[in-house]
Order: structure tokens, then C-alpha cells, then sequence
């Protein structure tokens, strides 16, 4: 068998371990894009890069770089479906740019070459473990767990003492978003969405019982 169509054959097997690996890491915090998607989108890569290369060897005037800038037009769109947006909150942004970074690693690992390969298994190194371990090292270096949302109904003359009850309890008010404001039983009634975050000593619920208690809150519940 040709020496050259072994390596590149070992190329996208290569790619796909690199895909899988960050694909895992995907799937097992229950992300929009899993194991298969980040494996597809690093072979997808590492096929385009190849081809590219055959396209050079056998025709030397052609220009293959438009083909590597049109795959990574293509993920930009398919980074963009991953991303969700709902009053205010958004995500899926790390998902995205972890795919993209899948496609990168397949264009690096569908080129070939040594120095591809090394940098290639570098980043996968650097960023896995980062990645895996992203949100532990987000709570210690902030002392707050991640930001917690939570629905309320509340009577509008009242806003200023919720807020108090919120930061008495070491509540950190990041935003909040007003859905709604009504009238109810000659009350002027507001319903927001609050986002915050907690101290690591303190659990959502437990701020969630405590705000329900006061006689201004109609309805609370996690967002």
C-alpha cells in the first residue's frame, strides 16, 4: 500500500481520538455538542486538510487555502447553533469555541508534519484539563459558586427591602430583568428574573426558603 495513504489514513484516525477526547469531556457535562459532534467536526477537518493537500500535489497552480477559510466559515455557523440565549443568559459560548478549536486540530492533524502533530497534542493537553476542571477553578478564584437564577413575583413597593434580604444573606446581584409588572388585589406587583451569585457556604434553597418567607413575595422558583 502506498506509504503516503497509510499516513494520511492515520491522520484522521488521529484526529478522531483528538475529537473524542474533547467530545468526552462535552458529553459528560450534558452540553449541546457531545462526543460525536466534536469527533465528526475534527475528522470533517482533518478530511478537508487532506484533500487540500492532494488538490496541491496534483494540480500545483491551484489554491487550496480557500478551502481551510471555507471550513472555518462552516464551523462559525455550527458554533452559532450551540449558542442559546434565553432572557439575558447565554450559552453554549465555550461549546462553540471548543468546536472550533476540534476544527482547528483537525486541519493541523489532516496537514501532517511533525511540528503539526507536536503543537497539535500540546493544545489538547493544555485545554482538556482546563476545560475539565474550568468551573472548580472559576468557584476559587471568585469565593461564589456559579450564577444561580431565580423567578419572583414580588410587590413593587417592596423592591428595596427584597434586594436588602438578598445581600443579607451574601447574595451578589449580578442583574436582574423585569418580565412582567400587574396589578393583584390593589397591589402593584412586579415579576423579575434576578441572576446572582452565592458564597460557597450558602445553598440556592436555602435563600429561596428564606426570601419566600417575607410576606412582599408572592411566588419564587429556580429559572
Amino acid at each position: 500500500m502506498d506509504p503516503l495513504l497509510i499516513e494520511q489514513m492515520l491522520r484522521v484516525l488521529a484526529a478522531a481520538i483528538v475529537g473524542a477526547a474533547i467530545g468526552y469531556e462535552r458529553e459528560i457535562k450534558n452540553k449541546p455538542a457531545g462526543f460525536f459532534t466534536f469527533t465528526l467536526v475534527c475528522v470533517g477537518s482533518s478530511l478537508i486538510a487532506i484533500l487540500q493537500q492532494n488538490i496541491f500535489r496534483d494540480n500545483p497552480h491551484s489554491e487550496p487555502g480557500r478551502i481551510i477559510a471555507q471550513v472555518v466559515s462552516g464551523i462559525g455557523f455550527l458554533g452559532a447553533g450551540s449558542i442559546i440565549h434565553n432572557r439575558g443568559n447565554v450559552k453554549g459560548l465555550t461549546t462553540a469555541a471548543m468546536l472550533w478549536l476540534a476544527s482547528a486540530l483537525g486541519l493541523l492533524i489532516g496537514t501532517g508534519g511533525l511540528y503539526n502533530y507536536v503543537i497539535a497534542g500540546t493544545t489538547v493537553v493544555i485545554v482538556l484539563p482546563i476545560t475539565m476542571f474550568s468551573r472548580r477553578l472559576s468557584e476559587r478564584l471568585t469565593q461564589t459558586k456559579k450564577v444561580q437564577r431565580i423567578r419572583i413575583v414580588f410587590d413593587e413597593q417592596h423592591e428595596k427591602q427584597l434586594f436588602d434580604n438578598l445581600a443579607s444573606q451574601g447574595v451578589i446581584v449580578r442583574k436582574s430583568y423585569l418580565l412582567n409588572k400587574f396589578i393583584h388585589d390593589d397591589k402593584h406587583l412586579k415579576e423579575s428574573v434576578i441572576y446572582f451569585s452565592l458564597p460557597k457556604s450558602r445553598k440556592l434553597q436555602d435563600v429561596m426558603n428564606q426570601v419566600s418567607l417575607q410576606e412582599y413575595v408572592f411566588e419564587i422558583q429556580e429559572a
